[in-house]
């Protein structure tokens, strides 16, 4: 108890300006977990909502429009551990408590009396959930230069670097295969909704701080940029027919074979303005977070296929999402106001896309989320 009395007096005794810490004194564990919920629907490459394209039978155009809405529920739980006080190791571990995506179309004229909605019907049942484990990810952060806030100082501005590696733990898309069918006989893969997409990714990250005092209230801003590569490998793509001449599932499974996927790198940045509302106890934070993708590759027997898969009319794989953020966060770690025996802090935060330009060809999602952290020290 008294070991555990002096870290506790170790972390918040040092200069704590701001809840959120990209790096933490040496020999000290931040726990953290998250639960979050969100809803979105797609959006394509306008303001209006999901997917629009055109068959032509004949003489005649019909204009197709799919719509997915999209709700997740999940938990994340965050392991940090200060090597030195230069470098963090970063462990995340999320778990998707529920994943359901609801499917629906209209369509403009149907020449052929109801054969469009029943395909539409066989590729698209709906609707459908998943649950389980996400994407694991593994970093590492380096302050290189500046001041972290918590030791506070002359200097009031940081710089830092970090590594991650995201594993590929999440369930992707079932193999096509026409024997695996449901009662109805429909294949399991229409009804599969994956969790992640089975890529293992590498980012490398730039980001720092800027901090000041004025008016007895402490004012960070914080910025991040990062780049994604990620490994190129066989995929499992969704089946589903591209035009009225050609609907059978198991005649484009054969034509396609196997599938490769070079995904495009990924480019993310993010900025934040922080201010302390209450001195050492509630602080407000709001910005921008901001992810492009170019658009992906894929290899396969059919190069015409391959080509549709990347981008054809109405979905394109580059795509852009941006949100806005506001966060709300009660920190209880000064040992002279502190409630209870243990230092910790909540967050309790929402954000919501920005529309196109700023969001195209992605789910555009209203979040909110909840969460708590707390410190020890290992000696």
């Amino acid at each position: 108890m008294k070991s555990f009395l002096y870290a506790l007096f170790f972390i918040i005794s040092s200069s704590i300006f701001a809840q959120t810490h990209f790096t933490i004194p040496q020999n000290v564990w931040r726990t953290s977990f998250k639960s979050d919920h969100s809803v979105g629907k797609w959006r394509g490459n306008s303001i209006s909502d999901g997917l629009k394209y055109n068959y032509r039978v004949d003489t005649t155009n019909i204009e197709v429009e799919q719509f997915f809405n999209r709700s997740i529920s999940r938990n994340l739980l965050k392991l940090e551990y200060g090597f030195t006080d230069k470098a963090t190791l970063m462990l995340e571990i999320p778990i998707v408590s529920n994943l359901q995506e609801e499917r629906s179309w209209k369509i403009s004229y149907d020449p052929l009396p109801q054969k469009l909605d029943s395909l539409l019907n066989f590729y698209y049942p709906k609707p459908t959930n998943n649950s389980g484990l996400s994407d694991i990810t593994l970093g590492l952060n380096f302050l290189i230069r500046g001041v972290p806030a918590w030791r506070g100082g002359k200097q009031r501005y940081s710089l830092y670097t970090g590594f991650d590696m995201v594993f590929p733990f999440a369930q992707d898309l079932k193999k096509f295969d026409s024997k695996s069918i449901d009662s109805n006989g429909t294949p399991l893969q229409f009804k599969h909704l994956p969790i992640g997409e089975g890529l293992t990714e590498l980012r490398v990250r730039v980001f720092g701080e800027f901090y000041r005092k004025g008016w007895g209230r402490l004012l960070n801003m914080n910025w991040s940029f990062g780049v994604s590569s990620f490994q190129k490998n066989i995929v499992n793509p969704p089946i589903t027919f591209l035009w009225m001449e050609n609907a059978s599932a198991d005649s484009i499974a054969q034509s396609i074979g196997d599938v490769t996927r070079k995904k495009s790198p990924q480019v993310n940045g993010s900025i934040k303005t922080q201010l302390e509302l209450v001195p050492k106890r509630v602080f407000v934070s709001t910005g921008l977070n901001s992810q492009f993708n170019g658009r992906d590759q894929f290899f396969s027997k059919n190069s015409t296929i391959s080509k549709l898969m990347a981008k054809r009319d109405g979905f394109d794989s580059q795509n852009m999402l941006t949100t806005q953020f506001v966060k709300f966060n009660f920190v209880n770690l000064d040992p002279f106001i502190m409630l209870g025996p243990l230092p910790f802090e909540l967050e309790l935060g929402a954000s919501w896309f920005l529309p196109y330009p700023l969001t195209y060809h992605n789910f555009a999602n209203v979040a909110s989320w909840v969460q708590i952290s707390s410190y020890f020290q290992s000696w």
